[in-house]
């Protein structure tokens, strides 16, 4: 639901040996849906680990706030869902960052929740699985506690960060009502009797899902690229 929409929009835009970074690193990267070797940043030691296990992934222990390689070192990055886990006061470093990481040529994928129906969302998700088993997701809390990114106010970051090099457009991702219904079967136990049916369904028809076009999403899709 994440990463094939994006895989499949960068189809076609390959390139022989490319340097593809990936900030916010865990074992489900984005190389175990598009064939390449990712430099995988990530301030957590136990995330690195296990994106090094799981896939094609270097990792490298650093703060996307201040990105530990050279101007102008990638072709492509891609950062999903991190910039939520980021202080707000920090996120147009980070924007800025990851343009001066960029080649000149190269391209960036920047994933997040946005917006009140998304924050709707995610409370509904924390209620009822906090009802079930007493205590809170932490990934949500971290989302609770710096606040999602507002697209508007993101995507200008971006634009002011690329100046006259790139381009900012945005798309959605992971229509909201399978989000939720998503997330409430893989942690709250829905519907109760058949939970474990429902869960290996999900499974089985995940890339069919990934394919449902998507109007209002969960997730903003932020796709910086090099004006032509």
């Amino acid at each position: 639901m994440r990463y094939a929409p994006v895989a499949r929009a960068l189809r076609g835009h390959e390139r022989e040996n490319p340097r593809v970074l990936e900030i916010g690193a865990n074992e489900n990267g984005f190389s175990r849906f598009f064939p390449v070797r990712v430099a995988a940043l990530d301030l957590s030691r136990p995330h690195l680990i296990a994106a090094r296990a799981a896939q094609q992934a270097a990792p490298v222990q650093g703060d996307a706030a201040m990105l530990p390689f050279a101007d102008a070192s990638f072709d492509l990055c891609v950062c999903m869902d991190t910039f939520e886990h980021i202080p707000e006061a920090q996120r147009s470093l980070a924007a800025r960052e990851i343009l001066r990481a960029l080649k000149p040529d190269g391209m960036a994928v920047v994933g997040f929740p946005s917006g009140a129906a998304s924050r709707a969302a995610e409370e509904r998700v924390q209620k009822e699985y906090q009802a079930l088993t007493g205590r809170t997701i932490p990934w949500l809390d971290e989302h609770a506690a710096h606040g999602l990114p507002e697209s508007a106010v993101l995507m200008a970051q971006f634009a002011q960060a690329a100046g006259s090099t790139h381009s900012v457009r945005t798309t959605q991702n992971a229509p909201l009502p399978l989000w939720i219904w998503m997330w409430r079967a893989l942690m709250c136990n829905w519907p109760g009797r058949g939970n474990a049916v429902f869960q290996a369904m999900l499974r089985l028809i995940a890339p069919l899902l990934a394919r449902i076009p998507c109007r209002h999403g969960y997730r903003t899709l932020l796709w910086i690229e090099p004006l032509r």
